[in-house]
């Protein structure tokens, strides 16, 4: 029944997204130094008259923590290399004064239908203090579904950089730079991420998974790169779990680590493994020869002919979100008259059906 209701939601919220676009119901808001606006948080509380709004950035470094609780925005800067939100804050410290992690990001978001394009997210706690321990560039919540980021750098200095946690949430990422220590790349519910390139400063996981809600829920990693400090990890994970890992690359930097679950000696706090070990590997390239990271699983094979591309299957058919990419894209060149901003490199992944 749950999953019945997810597929509902999600095609009523596809079609509210396109028809706002294609009949003009989106507002634009533009944000800098000489705008109506040079303050993201207060744009994005004006934009609760719009029924969908787009947040246009000015170049500049806004030392803000950003607070999303609404639907169906996009916050879009001009450049990823010069358009930076930024924090300190270490989730610990956060969490001596308040009861939850909200506030503890650089972006907390709880609302459906958010995209983060052409932007630079930096919780750069770890980075001066040397402590790197949780900290957040951005934190999703219970109502987080439906997340794009695209073309942007989300960097933190300690765990966890990227955690959207809502366990029945769906998160789309591509062309971005992730960069952190212990499972900075850590979603709940079903991501694909394309075209996107990982750095791990720390001898630990990179990417981390929990699927343990319904068993076709995944984490896919696709045309992606994988680096950081000597002996790297690349995943692990505490509850159920199921990755894809197609077409990328490993940088010989990695360990000889497979894929694990995380263990306790207390059973209290074991988690169930329901579904057993998954973790898939096709067309991956590396100098190591590790034979964990060889072929083991064709993707025609698994994949049934009625899904399109890889985003179709991975989302069941509940949601494409290169094309929703592609209208805000068109609605940034229509409304910005003539304003440049950096264009979208909106592409699947080629990994074939």
């Amino acid at each position: 029944m749950n999953r019945v209701i997810i597929i509902f939601l999600g095609v009523v919220f596809s079609f509210i997204a396109e028809a706002a676009f294609n009949e003009q119901q989106t507002k634009l808001y533009i944000v800098g130094k000489h705008q109506q606006y040079t303050n993201i948080q207060r744009a994005i509380d004006a934009s609760v008259e719009a029924l969908n709004a787009v947040i246009f950035i000015k170049p500049g470094v806004y030392e803000e923590r950003l607070f999303i609780t609404r639907n169906n925005i996009a916050l879009v800067g001009e450049s990823s290399k010069n358009t930076i939100i930024k924090t300190s804050i270490l989730r610990s410290d956060w969490r001596k004064t308040h009861p939850s992690d909200w506030g503890a990001a650089a972006v907390n978001i709880n609302g459906t239908d958010i995209a983060l394009v052409n932007l630079s997210i930096v919780n750069e706690y770890g980075l001066l203090t040397g402590d790197h321990e949780h900290q957040f560039a951005v934190r999703g919540f219970e109502l987080s579904d439906r997340i794009i980021t695209h073309n942007c750098n989300i960097i933190a200095g300690g765990a966890d950089t990227l955690s959207l946690w809502n366990k029945n949430g769906r998160y789309y990422h591509s062309h971005c730079y992730f960069e952190g220590h212990t499972d900075f790349v850590c979603p709940r519910g079903t991501a694909l991420i394309e075209n996107s390139k990982f750095y791990n400063q720390k001898r630990s996981a990179t990417i981390w998974h929990d699927g343990e809600l319904n068993s076709d829920y995944k984490l896919v990693v696709s045309e992606s790169e994988f680096d950081g400090i000597k002996g790297f990890w690349l995943a692990r994970h505490h509850y159920d779990a199921q990755f894809y890992l197609l077409n990328s690359s490993f940088s010989n930097n990695m360990a000889d680590k497979p894929i694990f679950r995380k263990r306790y000696n207390n059973k209290a706090v074991e988690r169930p493994n329901l579904y057993g070990q998954r973790y898939f590997f096709e067309g991956n390239r590396s100098e190591n020869q590790f034979s964990w990271l060889e072929d083991n699983f064709k993707t025609s094979d698994v994949i049934p002919k009625q899904y399109p591309d890889l985003a179709a299957w991975v989302f069941d058919n509940t949601w494409q979100p290169n094309q929703d990419l592609s209208r805000l894209s068109q609605f940034l060149i229509d409304s910005l008259n003539g304003q440049k901003f950096e264009p979208f490199n909106i592409n699947a992944a080629k990994t074939k059906m």
